[in-house]
């Protein structure tokens, strides 16, 4: 079972998502492959990947680095911007933005991690919402995209589990400095 820090949106932020996923659901042409839908309780945004498991000790020097970060940044707003698939992941995503406040974000925790022993991440933040997984990599048009993008929340980083069925969060911390501008 694999272990991150990511979001996971709100009540306000499923409704959005919600929206987006059933005009694509809507709009798949005659003949498209199956979709297999995300629940909004499995949908989050990975921040950073920690691995399969954690130790005890390691942990509780994750969770106190992650504390730290959380309490010197304050919650700000990322844009949904459209919906794309990524047909080398088999996968329908909405993408978003990546403001300089989620970038200082991303940079801090790789810093406090890598403090905790952690080797660096070797790929690059892609700030997305996997929405639909695809049975292969045959996927339909990229979706029409509507004009306006749409604000998201961020107030809180979340250390998740999968399960079964979904995702754990095995603890939370609120952004808690100053808010931010993105």
């Amino acid at each position: 079972m694999s272990v991150f820090l990511g979001w996971m949106p709100d009540a306000a932020a499923q409704a959005v998502l919600g929206d987006m996923r059933d005009g694509l659901a809507a709009a798949l042409p005659a003949g498209a492959p199956r979709h297999q839908w995300r629940l909004p309780a499995q949908w989050h945004c990975t921040l950073r990947y920690l691995g399969e498991s954690l130790s005890p000790p390691r942990r509780d020097a994750v969770e106190a680095s992650v504390a730290a970060v959380a309490a010197a940044h304050g919650r700000f707003t990322i844009a949904l911007e459209q919906a794309q698939y990524w047909p080398g992941a088999k996968v329908l995503v909405a993408l978003l933005s990546c403001p300089a406040p989620l970038r200082q974000l991303h940079a801090d925790l790789e810093h406090a991690l890598r403090t905790c022993g952690l080797p660096a991440e070797g790929r690059a933040l892609r700030p997305h919402v996997t929405l639909a997984y695809l049975p292969t990599r045959d996927a339909p048009p990229q979706p029409a995209q509507g004009s306006a993008s749409h604000p998201l929340n961020i107030d809180r980083i979340h250390l998740l589990q999968t399960a079964p069925r979904g995702y754990t969060s095995l603890q939370s911390w609120a952004l808690a400095g100053p808010v931010q501008d993105a």
